[in-house]
């Protein structure tokens, strides 16, 4: 069982990867962008973001009809896993880059002919940690 703070930092990763989507989707229901707002104001603060991102959850849950909410743009319901075990990657690199205020759990793996993704909230580039 995912406990909350990872269960945010997972949301968080989804938020900020699919913030245009999000934003686009919830624009369309009035009064609900909000939710995403409340989000991003708190990842700026830097306070607990387990309350703002369950009510943006709930929000999307809502607006857009979908019992998976926020986790429906992961691709994958939450707390389900991959084929792939944990720490095992098909993408062998020495480095990764991470959310620069490390507070969601979105990565980045190098790629020879694209740049370094900036962060969607902050504007901040991605982090690189070594593997």
């Amino acid at each position: 069982m995912v406990d909350e703070q990872g269960e945010a930092a997972n949301r968080l990763a989804v938020a900020c990867a699919h913030l245009d989507e999000i934003r686009r989707d919830l624009h369309q229901e009035t009064g609900q962008a909000q939710a995403l707002e409340q989000v991003l104001a708190a990842v700026r603060e830097g306070v607990d973001l387990v309350g703002p991102l369950a009510a943006l959850h709930a929000v999307l849950q809502a607006a857009n009809g979908d019992p998976l909410g926020l986790d429906g743009y992961a691709g994958t319901a939450a707390g389900t896993r991959g084929l792939q075990p944990i720490g095992i990657s098909d993408r062998p690199r020495e480095s990764v880059y991470l959310c620069p205020a490390g507070q969601c759990a979105r990565y980045w793996w190098p790629q020879t002919t694209a740049s370094v993704p900036r962060c969607r909230i902050s504007d901040a580039d991605l982090r690189k940690e070594r593997l």
